[in-house]
């Protein structure tokens, strides 16, 4: 599947000539061999051509080889796991099927773990195509006609993703890819608006102040990298040494209906979940909302969304987070407010623990979305996510809810997992944390995910922000910020025992009779370990004599 069109916007009509982002020698050089008229001259020089482009992109390149003898061969291509016979047509009319057939009896020479690429400025015939296509088990022939070989020149690192891309489609799919095929297909899909298929709806439900249901909260605001989260894994919390890694997607999509096949891609992988977060941002208002669904309800309903705003800017940021096996990801970047809905940008940004033992499922990702890089993992160096306390007591004005409905816990009630608060620091005299001050000046809400949770059927009168965690991949912040609750006892003001409603939120308070038995326990354990050498029991009567040093209490 392809995510992106591989031209401008407004080139959509320029007859197979794709104009370069950058200058290109190598595009140059084809533009001069247009002018000569001597077809087979015109040929060794596109072979030299076609050689200097598969060194660029650190391949090697055997000139003249004997691998087909008697037959002549143009050039061979040696990559780290396939070997390659390259042969260069440049004619008048396309490449028939009598210049498949020679092509495929030189592989007959060979082991069958040679692959012949055919590039044919003029392209090939139909009967061509159904000769590759129907003898395939004779030998797989890559057809590269000019668009490819355009985006080849280009930008050669795309000689990579084109050859995954056709040995994929003719092998498992048995037809021929072609670049101008292609093209026109893309084209139309992008023209049709469709969607693979339903995208994962959220876990957590939205309340507003009255107890209504809302697809997504808003509040004033402007333009922030910042997305809120109810959960955010640390990457470093692991017990081996080191740090965690990060890896960058940079997928070209021109328009929404890419960017709504890149969610349906995520998902079709197995990328997606029900806990998602997500956020958009214009001029004056921003908006946060729950699940893939619904984000990609927020991207199509556009125009509803910006109506009430007096004067929109003429794009808008947006950021989806998610939660994955081993990390995180965020997907950020800018589309146009206007019909065009023109995607000046977009990243897929992960955050893992560390480089997997079997990448397979990240270069399945790179595959799908035909990113037009090489991906690189890259150690983090700091730590990943910052965890700190508030300073002082902030009280919190509750806007809305964010529930955790009972068929999703196996309960008997809803739960309040959430809340959307007016943020205390957006024009006010108080001060965010430092770390914060770029995210919380620039929205007027926010959303908190709650250290204590607590029926629906029982609201809270006081809220008061707890602490806060933050991760940044590049170029998106990843908030998580928790509140908690306060209830009376007698006219008394007490904070909930840690954890209560909440199974992830620590320590359940203990009866005397269970702090017994913990310790009889831990006793037992002590009375089997091995006893300590010399060394140890210095070791630990130094650390007994230091003094405690005072720690700052994170969220549980």
């Amino acid at each position: 599947m392809a995510i992106h069109e591989e031209e401008r916007p407004d080139a959509a009509d320029d007859d197979l000539e794709i104009e370069p982002w950058h200058e290109s020698d190598l595009l140059r050089d084809l533009a001069a061999l247009r002018s000569v008229s001597n077809t087979q001259r015109r040929g060794y020089k596109l072979e030299s051509l076609l050689e200097r482009m598969f060194r660029r992109a650190h391949y090697q390149v055997v000139h003249n080889p004997r691998m087909a003898r008697p037959r002549q061969t143009d050039f061979a291509v040696i990559s780290h796991s396939r070997h390659y016979l390259v042969e260069a047509k440049w004619e008048r009319r396309p490449a028939g099927s009598k210049v498949v057939d020679a092509v495929r009896s030189r592989l007959g020479r060979l082991d069958g773990t040679v692959v012949a690429l055919l590039f044919t400025m003029s392209g090939i015939t139909e009967q061509a195509d159904e000769a590759i296509v129907g003898d395939r088990r004779d030998g797989l022939v890559l057809v590269f006609d000019e668009v490819d070989i355009l985006r080849a020149l280009r930008d050669p690192q795309e000689l990579d993703r084109l050859l995954r891309l056709k040995h994929d489609e003719l092998v498992v799919h048995g037809r021929v890819h072609r670049g101008e095929r292609e093209r026109e297909a893309e084209k139309a899909a992008r023209s049709s608006g469709k969607t693979a298929g339903k995208l994962p709806t959220s876990r957590y439900r939205l309340l507003n102040g009255r107890g209504d249901t809302v697809p997504w909260f808003y509040g004033a605001g402007g333009f922030s990298p910042g997305v809120f989260c109810l959960d955010l894994p640390d990457v470093d919390w692991v017990p081996a040494a080191g740090s965690g890694v990060c890896l960058d997607m940079p997928v070209t999509a021109w328009g929404q209906p890419d960017l709504l096949r890149l969610l349906d891609a995520l998902n079709e992988l197995g990328w997606m979940g029900e806990r998602s977060q997500w956020s958009v941002q214009q001029h004056g208002r921003n908006w946060h909302g729950c699940g893939a669904d619904g984000f990609a309800e927020a991207l199509r309903n556009w125009e509803e969304r910006t109506s009430e705003l007096e004067d929109p800017h003429h794009s808008e940021e947006f950021v989806y987070f998610e939660v994955c096996d081993g990390g995180f990801y965020t997907v950020s970047g800018s589309i146009s407010a206007e019909e065009t809905r023109h995607v000046m940008r977009c990243n897929v940004s992960f955050q893992l623990i560390g480089i997997p033992l079997d990448p397979g499922s990240l270069q399945q990702l790179y595959r799908q979305f035909d990113v037009p890089s090489r991906g690189y993992f890259r150690p983090l160096v700091d730590r990943s996510v910052t965890r700190e306390r508030f300073h002082g007591r902030i009280p919190l004005q509750v806007l809305g809810y964010v529930i955790e409905p009972a068929d999703q816990r196996c309960d008997e009630e809803d739960w309040v997992v959430g809340v959307l608060a007016v943020n205390p620091f957006y024009g006010t005299d108080l001060q965010p944390p430092d770390d914060l001050a770029s995210d919380l000046d620039r929205t007027g809400v926010i959303v908190c995910n709650l250290r204590s949770y607590h029926p629906l059927s029982k609201p809270q009168e006081r809220y008061e922000l707890w602490s806060y965690e933050r991760a940044r991949t590049s170029d998106a912040h990843a908030l998580r910020i928790v509140a908690e609750w306060w209830e009376s006892d007698d006219g008394d003001e007490q904070r909930p025992a840690v954890g209560r409603g909440a199974p992830e939120g620590g320590l359940m308070a203990l009866t005397a009779a269970e702090i017994a038995d913990i310790r009889r326990y831990a006793q037992e354990l002590a009375n089997q370990a091995p006893s300590l050498t010399p060394e140890q029991r210095d070791r630990l009567k130094a650390l007994l004599r230091r003094k405690p040093t005072e720690s700052k209490p994170i969220a549980a």
